[in-house]
């Protein structure tokens, strides 16, 4: 049976925002890899700036058990992730009454 690391997406030098099951807020991620811990696969990055609003975890590792993931968007890079992010407090500002 093959490792089932090897399964796994390589995401290095990617940024990735996440859902993951029961939480309405996606978890952003740059340059994840994956870790065992505890005996569950987790996820684990930087979160990247523009991820929260007021950037108070912006730059801290942050990790999400592989488990809990529903879905996942890869952004090339992370000037990818600032412009589809700017382009979304664009749309929010201009619509204020969808958010």
């Amino acid at each position: 049976m093959a490792n089932i690391t090897e399964k796994l997406p390589n995401l290095g030098g990617k940024c990735v925002s996440i859902t993951i099951m029961d939480d309405g807020n996606s978890h952003d991620l740059f340059n994840p890899n994956f870790e065992l811990q505890g005996g569950r696969i987790f996820i684990v990055g930087t979160v990247p700036e523009g991820a929260t609003d007021s950037n108070w975890v912006a730059g801290c590792q942050s990790a999400v058990a592989w488990d809990r993931v529903t879905d996942y968007f890869v952004f090339e890079n992370i000037e990818a992730y600032t412009k589809a992010i700017e382009k979304s407090n664009q749309y929010e500002k201009e619509n204020p009454d969808e958010s």
